[in-house]
This record gives structure tokens, C-alpha cells and sequence, in this order.
């Protein structure tokens, strides 16, 4: 592969990856190994992924090594009990408990679909695209995994507002 274009998609889709693994899987040296093995299975795989497709090869990859990781583990380590619509906060407060329990009757696909509309604010054309679904069923996918999380909510975990993010107390 040509050093150019890994170092671009480094670049350009790093700190994106990595947030989603450390966000699925609920452990930042957990999240930052799976990271590094997407960037490397591209370093190996990526000359086949077309330009325009790279972003959505790369979470691809890395939602397929956080199912694995979930199927090996027997719990997920503990994450923060909010969802966030940004991710600026040190990794250890992100990483507190409450999520896990939130997010875990969500599919790895609802989770990709809601980490993406939610922490990284990407309108549904770009998780339609990094899904690979339209951006209908993208739309239902982060529709039903919100309704789920706010059926939940009315249990007693933290509150979900209908646009998708946090209501902070």
C-alpha cells in the first residue's frame, strides 16, 4: 500500500475510529487496540477499498472486531452513564459507569448507527454511507434504538431527549 494513502486515511478517519471503539466496546486501551488492528488490517487490505468507500470500510471493520471483542468478553468494561453529543472530555470521564447497561439491549449496529448520529453528529446521509443501508433505514435504525433507549430511560436511567441527545439535569 502506498504510504500516502494510508497516512491520509490515518489522517482524515483516526480519531473518529478510535472513538468509536473506545464508545463500543467501553475501554479506552480495549478501543485503542482495536483501532490500531482496522488501521492495520487497511494497511494490509486497503489498495482493494475504493477512495470514495474508505470511511465505511474502516467502521466496518472496526464494528466486526468490536463484535468480536463483545463475543470473547464476558462483560463490557464500564462506560459514561450519558450519551454525549461530543466527545471532548477526557477518556477517563467518558469512561465511567452507566452506559454499558444502556446500551447493551442495542444491536452492534444500532450502537454504530447512534454513536455516529449522536457523539459524532453526522447527519443520516453519512451514516446511511459508513452503514452501508439508505438513509431511510439508517433513520429507522437510530429511531428505534433511540425508542428503546428512552423505554429504558422511563425505567430510571438517564433521560434521552427525541432529538437524540442528552437532557442534562
Amino acid at each position: 500500500m502506498d504510504d500516502t494513502r494510508f497516512e491520509t486515511a490515518w489522517r482524515t478517519y483516526g480519531a473518529s475510529i478510535l472513538r468509536y471503539c473506545r464508545f463500543a466496546v467501553g475501554s479506552s486501551d480495549a478501543g485503542e487496540d482495536i483501532a490500531a488492528e482496522t488501521f492495520a488490517r487497511f494497511l494490509q487490505r486497503g489498495d482493494s477499498v475504493a477512495s470514495d468507500k474508505v470511511e465505511a470500510w474502516l467502521f466496518t471493520v472496526a464494528r466486526n472486531l468490536v463484535r468480536s471483542h463483545q463475543r470473547r468478553s464476558s462483560r463490557w468494561r464500564s462506560l459514561q452513564p450519558q450519551l454525549r453529543r461530543s466527545t471532548e472530555t477526557s477518556v477517563e470521564a467518558e469512561y465511567s459507569t452507566g452506559l454499558a447497561e444502556l446500551l447493551e439491549p442495542l444491536s452492534p449496529d444500532q450502537r454504530l448507527a447512534v454513536y455516529l448520529r449522536v457523539v459524532e453528529d453526522r447527519p443520516f446521509a453519512q451514516v446511511a454511507s459508513i452503514t452501508g443501508k439508505t438513509e431511510e433505514a439508517a433513520k429507522k435504525t437510530v429511531y428505534r434504538a433511540l425508542a428503546l433507549l428512552r423505554s429504558i430511560e422511563k425505567q430510571g436511567s438517564p433521560a434521552i431527549s427525541h432529538r437524540g441527545g442528552v437532557e442534562h439535569e
